[in-house]
């Protein structure tokens, strides 16, 4: 992936005549990250009845906690690095 911004003396720079490109991969990047949110939100609520029925050791409930443990995981590196 080309990078698009510099950290320069006064902080965060995009070199002139990227300033499109770097927006239009910043919006892409806030799109990925509110589609990993509704993704989370909606696998947690597809483990709650499973729950609630005392399923948790069940197959589809195990499968469902390992994609939850995965969508977390890339939420947590994008809200290091300052996009949360």
């Amino acid at each position: 992936m080309e990078r698009y911004t510099r950290r320069g003396d006064q902080g965060w720079q995009v070199p002139e005549g990227q300033e499109q490109a770097a927006l239009e991969r910043l919006a892409g990047l806030e799109d990925a990250y509110e589609e990993l949110q509704g993704a989370l939100a909606l696998l947690e609520a597809q483990m709650e009845p499973l729950r609630a029925a005392g399923k948790q050791k069940s197959a589809r409930f195990r499968e469902l906690m390992g994609e939850r443990l995965l969508l977390r995981r890339m939420l947590e590196l994008l809200e290091r690095h300052g996009l949360s």
